[in-house]
């Protein structure tokens, strides 16, 4: 079969895939072989392969076969050799000899090519390249592989994602018989295909990526996640990777409106062992959801009682009578259900962690405004000054019922708060307890004038009690106001009534309501 080889400009960084079978685990990551590197010369314009190293610390194994090309290029020069079964001869069209004939390349270019792993993948570092007499050229390794085989038409789509801190912005590249350059940490989709693939991932100068996460979805429908800790120069093999099979089960709850019309719920799909499986189904604390058979209630699968259920454990439902599974932590899970056993269980995939935010709608205009958060006894922030309008708490409490007391330092205002996915809203607005006075009397209306003040005593409170009191605020239609503070609600004070000029009530009490009050010139003795 013949086989291209290409020195090419950029540094190309490779995906990888997770196998995703119905046993619903990768097959095989164990070394399948070396021999992804070797040494060439040039000699009169043939190239040779070498078997063994000059410096004899090591043998590689790379196996040409006749047809096999080599070429190199860049600045717009290309020089393609071809191997008779004994040796590499340039074979460009037009080019006659190659010696002192010079290819400026970037300092690392990435050699891949439509090959068997053991046959492809090489970086060679070398800024310029003048071809001279029984000149010798190193490429080595830098990738590992994946092996896996796929039999269908359906498209399927491949993601790695590096869990290695050390690892620089780098690309992806799928390699089959073309390259395709990828974003770092996106994934690429191919058309359905038949037979044995390979998958090549750079790891640029580090000789791992450890925590690597690879993952394969076919036609939309995610099969399989996985970590792996990738090492250079290993073959990784992920088996045939089949289709994802629906069952009449699907996932509903809270987070998609309790909907089982069909397409609405999550399908899940078989797996191993009689389980089918839902996969990266995102919930939240506080939420709740239950398995239903069909798109319809008759059948729907939950504990007996409902409850938390741990994550990552067996958990024994009933299909009859069932009720709600609460959710115990947030991310995305794979949800299960053995339909056979009555078997449940969820596992993690992704387990959210950072904050949510706590916005104050801040009418009254308090500043500095503070708060004091707690759940229970426990003290989350402690008159810790707002900034924006918006406190962060941790997403651990979503599903919580928070205390809270807001204080600009001399008023405050206390409450309880849910937190929810979404976070949380505190309004601030303040209790203004009004006092009025209104004249209903004709005379009074007659003589009484433009001013009202209310003078108090024996409050008990910072309503100021000096003669000649406080001004009330004239608000038409022969009434005044004055603002009473919230500590007098509930409780009877004493005042009177005058206008400064002669005019007064009586001595009288009045008990004061939250919702403020409103007395009448008939009953407080103003003629």
């Amino acid at each position: 079969m013949k086989k291209i080889f290409n020195l090419i400009l950029a540094a190309l960084v490779i995906i990888g895939a997770a196998a995703c079978t119905k046993s619903d685990e990768i097959v095989d990551q164990t070394q399948q072989g070396e021999g992804l590197s070797f040494y060439a010369e040039i000699v009169n314009g043939d190239t040779r392969a070498y078997i063994d190293d000059t410096d004899g610390d090591k043998t590689w194994n790379t196996i040409w076969e006749k047809d096999d090309q080599v070429s190199v290029r860049g600045a717009g020069k290309t020089y393609t050799f071809t191997y008779d079964g004994a040796k590499f001869t340039c074979t460009q069209d037009g080019v006659e000899s190659i010696i002192g004939q010079t290819v400026t390349i970037s300092p690392t270019v990435y050699h891949f090519a439509d090959a068997k792993a053991g046959k492809r993948g090489w970086s060679f570092n070398t800024a310029i390249l003048t071809f001279t007499e029984g000149m010798k050229v190193q490429l080595e390794a830098d990738t590992s592989y994946f092996r896996y085989t796929y039999n269908g038409d359906k498209p399927i789509t491949f993601t790695v994602e590096d869990g290695y801190t050390g690892q620089a912005g780098t690309n992806f590249v799928v390699q089959g018989s073309d390259s395709y350059s990828v974003a770092y940490n996106e994934s690429i989709t191919f058309d359905g295909g038949t037979g044995e693939n390979f998958i090549a991932f750079y790891f640029g100068t580090n000789k791992y990526s450890k925590g690597a996460k690879l993952s394969y979805s076919i036609d939309g429908v995610k099969c399989k996640e996985t970590t792996i800790d990738l090492y250079v120069g290993k073959v990784y093999n992920l088996g045939t990777l089949t289709e994802p099979v629906a069952t009449e089960y699907g996932v509903v709850g809270s987070f998609q409106g309790w909907d089982v019309a069909a397409g609405k719920p999550v399908t899940m799909y078989e797996a191993k062992d009689g389980w089918c499986v839902a996969r990266n189904v995102e919930l939240y604390k506080g939420e709740e959801f239950k398995i239903v058979k069909g798109n319809t209630w008759d059948v729907s699968y939950g504990p007996s009682e409902a409850a938390v259920l741990e994550v990552g454990v067996e958990h024994d439902i009933v299909s009859e009578n069932s009720q709600n599974i609460k959710v115990a932590k947030n991310g995305k899970f794979d949800v299960y259900l053995n339909p056979t056993t009555n078997k449940f269980k969820y596992e993690c995939v992704e387990e959210y962690t950072g904050t949510v935010d706590i916005k104050i709608n801040n009418k009254a205009n308090w500043s500095p405004l503070y708060i004091t958060l707690k759940k229970g006894e426990n003290v989350i922030a402690d008159k810790q000054e707002v900034t924006d309008n918006k406190i962060a708490v941790d997403m651990n409490y979503i599903a919580e019922e928070l205390s809270y007391t807001l204080s600009n330092g001399t008023k405050t205002k206390s409450g309880i708060v849910n937190i929810t996915k979404d976070g949380a809203t505190i309004t601030l607005e303040e209790n203004v307890v009004l006092l009025k006075v209104q004249l209903t009397t004709d005379n009074a209306k007659k003589w009484w004038g433009n001013t009202m003040k209310i003078h108090v005593w024996e409050t008990g409170t910072s309503f100021d009690t000096s003669w000649p009191g406080n001004t009330m605020k004239a608000e038409g239609n022969y009434t005044w106001s004055i603002e009473v503070p919230t500590e007098l609600v509930g409780k009877t004070i004493k005042y009177l009534v005058h206008n400064g000029n002669g005019w007064q009530s009586s001595d009288a009490t009045v008990t004061i309501n939250a919702e403020g009050n409103t007395i009448t010139g008939s009953s407080i003795g103003i003629n």
